[in-house]
């Protein structure tokens, strides 16, 4: 996107950076700085800008929204404002949004471009429905897999995230899982889950750019998610 548009955007959403912020220090139960969250926000705020499309049909503000929360707790995150059970948490929904977020663009542009044409509606609508199943059991697999990780964090003083629910049985599986994807999905999910990086970060570290990361992993989760459906159901 061109300055003039990215700025214009930047400045018209200044507010959605203020209430993310209020609403984000509001339910972390650490003492946080609220100028800090909005100067993490707005990075994620102009970084949204940069990359906006409007030609994928979404919203700036829905678009914008993951990458301003997100570019919170990744400042949260490197600043060490985590008790285990708030880095379990909302790392599980941050890798969740992201993910979903990702699924969205991908979808924009193949509308975009055209999509499937002709098709007929009711095989349209079983698309759709195959769709949000595939979706939905993605999300899942990026909540486990993250609380997976979560539950080495030492924090000695809490319990383990999510302990009143036998997650052991599913870590299991899905640390048994990963180890059963191709290299370069495994060492994505191993970087992004286990390793303290984002996305942005797991894709340099193995010299790809964050869109081809976001595809990776993706792909990752649609593997591990048909590795473990069963447990899921």
């Amino acid at each position: 996107m061109v300055a003039s548009g990215r700025d214009q955007l930047v400045q018209q959403n200044l507010s959605l950076v203020q209430a993310i912020a209020r609403k984000l220090k509001s339910q972390i139960t650490a003492r946080i700085d609220f100028d800090d969250l909005i100067g993490y926000g707005s990075k994620g705020l102009i970084e949204a800008a940069e990359r906006f499309d409007p030609r994928h049909g979404v919203a700036f503000t829905t678009f914008a929204y993951y990458r301003i929360r997100g570019a919170m707790l990744d400042g949260l995150r490197t600043m060490g404002w985590y008790s285990r059970a708030d880095y379990a948490r909302y790392r599980a929904e941050e890798r969740a949004n992201e993910y979903l977020q990702n699924q969205s663009d991908r979808a924009g542009a193949a509308n975009a471009t055209g999509g499937a044409q002709g098709a007929s509606t009711e095989a349209a609508a079983g698309a759709t429905l195959a769709s949000v199943a595939e979706i939905l059991g993605g999300i899942a697999t990026v909540h486990i897999t993250s609380l997976e990780a979560a539950a080495s964090v030492a924090d000695e003083s809490l319990p383990a995230p999510d302990a009143h629910i036998d997650t052991g049985r599913l870590g299991a599986r899905v640390r048994a899982a990963i180890k059963t994807l191709p290299e370069r999905e495994r060492q994505l999910m191993e970087l992004y889950y286990f390793g303290e990086k984002n996305l942005e970060e797991a894709g340099a570290v193995m010299g790809l750019s964050k869109s081809w990361a976001c595809r990776l992993h993706a792909r990752a989760v649609e593997l591990l998610r048909a590795e473990i459906a069963d447990a899921l159901d």
